[in-house]
């Protein structure tokens, strides 16, 4: 089997690992932040931008429980999809739902790290170690590449941000004019993050004016509907 990018890490709870049993959300053992759940998609999607490949799994979910011994990391034998790959994880409902919000979710995003170190090797590991200091620096702020447009005459990048502070989700523009050698930076904020990937298919820049075209499909057609489209940006 064709080795998979990563596409998303999801965090579950349950009080055992045996069988096929399936892991519960957050909630009922671990009192869970308004941030939990998006840590896991930023930390994925990041090493999506990176080419981060585990084997044929492309979906890695870490279960927090309270059956292993504290910090015990045992890779599930949980089988139910071929693309899924469950993770155990041994922790204390005690001391995690004593922790504060903030530190709630340092916990989490330590430990996903944690995690993919163990269980990565080579450039993968050399991509986690690039993650983990982006998120270092820049926390719930990190960007994710998405598209790149360049001629002879400008440059531009578009990035994107997952629930970053007092925000939904954010794109982030960097337009660079060779020709003056003049950086415009413009965000727009998106109702979800994936509103990306239909909003943004063709770049066009003409008359001082960025034109991004969104896809043509059905699901497209549906994340459309919350936007004027095609999105048009003045560089002033």
């Amino acid at each position: 089997m064709a080795d998979r990018i990563i596409k998303d890490i999801r965090i579950y709870e349950s009080e055992n690992v045996a069988g096929k049993s399936l892991p519960s959300d957050l909630g009922k053992v671990f009192e869970s932040t308004e941030n939990t759940i998006f840590i896991g998609i930023r930390i994925a999607r990041k090493l999506n931008e990176l080419k981060y490949c585990f084997g044929e799994f492309d979906h890695i979910y870490i279960n927090l429980t309270t059956y292993l011994k504290e910090n015990e990391i045992q890779i599930s034998k949980r089988d139910l999809d071929k693309r899924i790959k469950y993770i155990d994880l041994g922790t204390s409902s005690t001391y995690f739902n004593s922790l504060k919000t903030e530190e709630k979710d340092e916990f989490i995003e330590r430990k996903i790290i944690e995690i993919f170190r163990r269980i990565s090797t080579g450039q993968n590991l050399e991509f986690v170690n690039k993650t983990a200091i982006e998120l270092s620096k820049f926390k719930r702020e990190i960007k994710i590449h998405y598209k790149t447009k360049e001629t002879t005459t400008y440059r531009i990048v578009i990035y994107y941000q997952i629930a970053p502070i007092n925000k939904s989700s954010n794109a982030i523009i960097e337009y660079h004019d060779k020709e003056n050698n003049i950086t415009y930076t413009i965000n727009f904020e998106l109702r979800l993050y994936a509103d990306i990937y239909s909003l943004i298919d063709n770049i066009g820049v003409k008359n001082n004016k960025i034109t991004l075209v969104p896809k043509k499909s059905f699901s497209a057609e549906l994340v459309c509907k919350y936007y004027k489209t095609p999105l048009e940006f003045d560089l002033k």
